[in-house]
Formats: C-alpha cells, structure tokens, sequence
C-alpha cells in the first residue's frame, strides 16, 4: 500500500496493517460506516481514551478510517479488509476445531477449512476404538438417502447396511475403491453378494479412489456431511468430521459427485 509521506510516497508493508487491524480491531468495528464521535467509542468500548486516541490516529494514518463531519468512520479499504480478517478470524477457528485430526495429516491432504466450521469431531480413544464408525453408523440410520465413499472396509457400516429392514424410502449410492471390493469379494463375500441384492443400494467401484472416507447424510430437510479420516498404520477410522454447514455439505457433495462419475456400478457378475 502506498501513502503520501512529506511529499512522497511511502509504502506500508502488508504484515504492518494485518499487525495493525489485529491489535485495534475493536477500534476499527466500533467506528462504523456512518460515523462515530470519540465520545461515543469511549462510551462504546471498555478501553482507555487514550487508547482510543491512539487506534484512531493509526488507523487513519493508513487510510483504514477517515474523519467526518459525524465523526471517524471506516474507508471502503478498511470495510474490505476487516471482511477479510473476519474471514480468516472464523477459518482459524474452524481450523481449531480439527486441530487433533489435522496433527498427523500430512502438508498436501486435500481438505477445506470449511469441513471444521461449526464441526463435531469424534476420535478413537485407548477404551474406544470404534467410536468414530459408531457415530457413522448413527448418521447413517438416522438419514433418508445417503452417499458415500469408503477406502477401507467397516464392518459395522456393511452390517448397518444390510439391517435396514423393507424402507423403500431409503437410498443409499456407495462408492468403494478396488482394494475394498477386493477385500469384501475375499473375506465378506457373503455380505457383498447381500448388498448387492438390496434395490436400495447403488453400489460403484473406483480405481484411484479417495485416502479418506466422505459422506452425505440427508433427512426430511437438514443435509450433514462426513469425513472419516483413516488410520494410516492400522487401517481403520482415526476420526470422524461432521457438520451441517452448507459450504462444507456442498464441498463434499462434489467430490463424492466426481467419485461417482469416475466409478463403474458393481454387479454380481463383476465381482465373482
């Protein structure tokens, strides 16, 4: 950002002002867009004159805030940038909230900041193992139509399944990788056989599936999503994500959505 100092212009570095917009923030959102005296933000805010006097000068100095006939009021720069650390204020805490499931993740995992916000993380402990699929298979059963995507195999998710009694008004798209179908064809060969006897159940097998499991929860009128983060050493779930926040339905929608499109549907025939 350049500013006019004594005739030139001097630039003020970006770190500088996000310093500045963190440290006099309450002075920056008090002031408005209509203007405020500075009685009125002493009487607004639970902090000194003097620091007020000091917030308003620096922030002015920068261009954040302007004065008016009716006061100091924000610039459009200054209602653009405290937008954006509003933004990245609410990211921090969402990212805060996965801060246990991020720890061991590595750098390049594909995930969005919006999968933690307003999110309820349940995570394996050393007296519950499978809490993580237990709180699945419970937004499962309590959801009309789901989708999923599953890198490993759960077996009590596949129970679930294949419990779910004569509902028709259940439907469930299930994406699993080669190494799933694989397994089940090996070792639960009679559970997949019944899953794929189910007309409730679409089942698809992708190639290059996803390192981590997705789903879409939908009920009468709320939509949750999932993410079961897997156990890298010992195969299970580590973590289960969920959260009905918009953003975060609609980002793993997509990709459970290109899953789908890059799958082919499993048969009886494919899989003896």
């Amino acid at each position: 950002m350049l500013l006019e100092v004594d005739g030139r212009m001097d630039r003020t570095e970006p770190t500088s002002i996000i310093s500045l917009v963190t440290k006099r923030e309450p002075v920056l959102r008090a002031v408005g867009t209509d203007g405020r005296g500075k009685r009125e933000l002493v009487d607004r805010l639970p902090i000194s004159r003097s620091t007020i006097d000091r917030g308003i000068r620096e922030l002015e100095s920068v261009g954040l805030l302007v004065r008016t006939t009716e006061g100091y009021r924000r610039t459009l720069f200054g209602e653009l940038l405290l937008t954006e650390y509003d933004q990245f204020t609410s990211k921090t805490e969402a990212l805060l909230n996965g801060q246990e499931v991020l720890a061991d993740l590595a750098p390049e995992f594909d995930l969005d900041t919006v999968l933690f916000e307003d999110a309820s993380v349940v995570m394996t402990s050393q007296y519950a193992p499978h809490q993580p699929i237990s709180a699945l298979c419970s937004l499962l059963d309590d959801a009309r139509w789901t989708q999923t995507v599953f890198p490993a195999v759960f077996p009590q998710v596949f129970d679930r399944w294949t419990t779910l009694g004569e509902d028709e008004s259940i439907r469930d798209d299930i994406v699993l990788t080669d190494p799933v179908v694989s397994e089940l064809v090996g070792s639960h060969s009679e559970t997949l056989q019944q899953l794929l006897s189910e007309p409730r159940l679409s089942l698809h097998q992708v190639a290059d599936g996803l390192d981590y499991g997705l789903v879409v929860a939908e009920g009468e009128s709320t939509a949750t999503a999932g993410l079961v983060v897997i156990d890298r050493y010992g195969g299970g779930a580590r973590a289960l994500v969920t959260t009905d926040a918009p953003k975060a339905v609609s980002w793993v929608r997509e990709r459970i959505n290109t899953q789908l499109t890059q799958s082919t549907p499993l048969s009886a025939p494919s899989v003896e």
